[in-house]
């Protein structure tokens, strides 16, 4: 039996940030599609990726894009540099994403400097508590995790501050 002892922690963390942008790949075509679509056509189980719903077979979303762009930053910067990550999503927000969160977009392009950004589209709107920064938890988890649990929610919750104004999305992310 494997157990979190016997893995080595290189294999856990990869399997983690690997297993996430798989389980997105395969879930992207059937993101905004009604419930029941998958188990329908796959009553046996899936053994191969399938594209639909604008995505090709294999294809990560948003959500698995922004994740890369979060650990390319934590590992280019050597730690959490938020305006580094905020410009990185700002430029693959403006390179025409094929699926972006409306919040997510609106904040990325409203022009506005990247510690406000999401505080002003919450004030203005009132609701910034999706789930966006949620799929993109796991580069950071698994980065900050040696550093501790504390550092490690503080981290997530900072990330999510980045797109989501609302306290709320951050301490689910967390």
């Amino acid at each position: 039996m494997i157990s979190p002892h016997t893995v080595p922690r290189a294999g856990r963390v990869a399997g983690a940030v690997i297993g996430s942008a798989v389980g997105d790949a395969l879930g992207a075509p059937f993101e905004f599609g009604p419930a029941g679509v998958f188990s329908a056509r796959f009553p046996d189980g899936v053994s191969t990726l399938c594209g639909g719903g604008g995505w090709d077979p294999g294809e990560a979303t948003d959500d698995t894009q922004m994740a890369v762009l979060v650990g390319e930053s934590l590992l280019e910067r050597g730690g959490l540099d938020l305006p580094d990550v905020f410009d990185r999503f700002r430029r693959w927000a403006a390179g025409e994403p094929k699926d972006i969160g409306l919040q997510t977009e609106d904040v990325l392009t409203n022009g506005e400097p990247w510690d406000l950004a999401a505080a002003l589209h919450f004030q203005v709107n009132g609701r910034a508590a999706g789930n966006g920064s949620l799929m993109r938890a796991t580069t950071s988890a698994v980065y900050f995790a040696p550093a501790g649990r504390a550092r490690t929610m503080d981290a997530a919750r900072r990330i999510a501050a980045l797109t989501h104004g609302d306290r709320a999305a951050w301490e689910g992310t967390a």
